[in-house]
């Protein structure tokens, strides 16, 4: 296989979106009028997650131990890196989240060993959570996660993209397979574009087309 397999974490392989659930609890003014503006095409989504946290003032453990309370699992996840790393098709997480959100249950699940991850680094400062984004590999790439999309093209590799944000989509629709969870942001825009994308709920589906291949 020449294959790799790029996910998204908020809202794709957790069921809620912890980034926005950390700003919804804690940010102290308006994210959402940032968020439309990334949306609108006024600001780049690095730009985006660089004024919204900005506005949050917590620790990693207060925010952590509100997530306990309402973090859940899409099904299948697992089973779709075991069968990656038994077929050795690399498996990357590449997420526009908090760093230490995604480590942690990472760590916690038992998934750290069968995946990578890719995302901006945060520090939690006197002025908010600052994002260090990762250097663009092609400078009109509109994003980071678009620019590992070309990356890995460039290297021969074949994408598969799992995703379901506004954020997700300049990387989904370069990609060789596209899924979007059903009734998300991504299969939306998927759907109004004409870009092809398997709609899914679990990740079986994505197994299943990986065992085609």
């Amino acid at each position: 296989m020449n294959l790799i397999v790029l996910c998204d974490f908020d809202g794709t392989i957790t069921k809620i979106d912890t980034a926005e659930f950390t700003l919804t609890k804690f940010a102290q003014g308006d994210w959402k009028a940032i968020d439309r503006q990334f949306e609108d095409g006024k600001i780049t989504l690095e730009e985006c997650l660089k004024r919204e946290f900005k506005l949050v003032a917590a620790s990693r453990q207060e925010i952590l131990n509100e997530l306990e309370k309402v973090v859940d699992f899409r099904p299948n996840f697992e089973e779709l890196a075991e069968y990656c790393r038994k077929n050795s098709v690399p498996f990357v997480v590449v997420s526009a989240g908090l760093d230490f959100i995604i480590d942690h249950y990472l760590k916690l699940e038992g998934w750290k060993e069968l995946v990578t991850t890719y995302t901006a680094r945060t520090a939690l400062t006197s002025n908010g959570i600052e994002f260090t984004f990762p250097k663009l590999f092609d400078k009109t790439s509109a994003n980071f996660k678009q620019d590992l999309v070309r990356q890995r093209k460039a290297e021969g590799r074949r994408i598969v993209y799992i995703g379901d944000g506004f954020g997700d989509y300049d990387a989904a629709r370069e990609a060789d397979y596209t899924f979007a969870i059903k009734d998300s942001r991504l299969a939306e825009l998927c759907e109004k574009h004409g870009v092809p994308c398997t709609i899914i709920v679990d990740f079986r589906e994505v197994i299943e087309t990986l065992k085609i291949e």
